[in-house]
């Protein structure tokens, strides 16, 4: 069976009943309920392949996340049950490499997908990791709040592309602030932003630096911050940081030809990101303090 399957797709399931001692068994009844990740069930039907052998399917898998489902049945003498869980990622969601260039990457043949769902495991885990190393990447957006009273702010995430809204509470009442170049000033309802950095400048009347309004948690910025254009250096970093974890996972501490960590400098193998990567990435890479 499939790790992670795609919204909107069917995920068959199977269940071998065994009784009491471990013999495969037909049983009187078997149940399968599916847990979604908002928390409702559903019981999709069961059908029955052979003794001990029952399956189901679970249609349509229509939201994100992690889904748990439990097998329990009952026969002659006993009772049965086991439990398990599979997950679903939104679908048309850009990824920083695409598994066919990993597989390239690792010297697998393009038409063996014996190992494709592992694979996909790992596309997603290294996109987290990448970017705590030079920020956020994939096109994300985000809505935060921050304190009033300073001139400025600054987004949590890194570089901007652009900003949807920005709100200024005084007590109940909410103020759009626009966007408004220096020399372009409309209102004193302003804002100018630093795509590269993140920091957003409040502003008023001829664009003069003002200050947020008091409050705690009053200022609201919808925001989506990423790359439009995803660097090739960073794209040769996360194949090789796959490239690492698989020979890690596939053929454990295993010595290269000439000793040493297969060229990944002083860092040992058991370390997630090696050198070479980290190299790679050295371009984009975020300074210390920022978050």
């Amino acid at each position: 069976m499939a790790y992670i399957f795609f919204q909107g797709q069917d995920v068959p399931l199977a269940a071998s009943v065994v009784n009491d001692s471990g013999t495969p068994a037909n049983a009187t009844t078997v149940t399968l309920t599916v847990t979604n990740p908002d928390g409702t069930t559903q019981t999709p039907a069961v059908s029955n392949q052979g003794t001990g052998s029952y399956t189901a399917v679970v249609p349509a898998v229509a939201q994100t996340g992690v889904y748990l489902y439990r097998w329990t049945a009952t026969g002659s003498g006993f009772s049965w049950a086991s439990e398990g869980q599979f997950q679903t990622r939104a679908s048309a969601i850009e990824l920083m490499v695409d598994l066919p260039s990993v597989k390239a990457h690792l010297n697998m043949p393009l038409n063996d997908t014996s190992q494709d769902d592992e694979l996909q495991g790992f596309i997603l885990a290294a996109e987290p990791i990448v970017e705590d190393l030079v920020g956020t990447v994939m096109p994300k957006t985000y809505v935060e709040y921050f304190n009033g009273a300073s001139e400025t702010v600054v987004l949590s995430h890194q570089p901007v592309i652009s900003i949807q809204s920005v709100y200024e509470y005084y007590g109940l009442s909410a103020f759009l602030l626009t966007e408004q170049p220096l020399g372009a000033q409309m209102n004193a309802f302003a804002f100018t932003v630093d795509y590269t950095t993140g920091q957003l400048l409040r502003r008023t009347f001829g664009g003069q630096a003002a200050r947020f309004a008091i409050g705690d948690k009053n200022i609201k910025v919808s925001y989506t911050a990423g790359l439009t254009t995803v660097a090739y250096n960073i794209r040769l970093g996360t194949l090789e940081l796959l490239r690492h974890w698989w020979q890690l996972t596939q053929q454990g501490r295993r010595p290269t030809r000439g000793g040493g960590d297969g060229g990944d400098g002083h860092v040992p193998t058991g370390f997630a990101v090696p050198d070479r990567v980290v190299e790679l990435l050295q371009p984009q890479r975020r300074p210390p303090g920022v978050a």
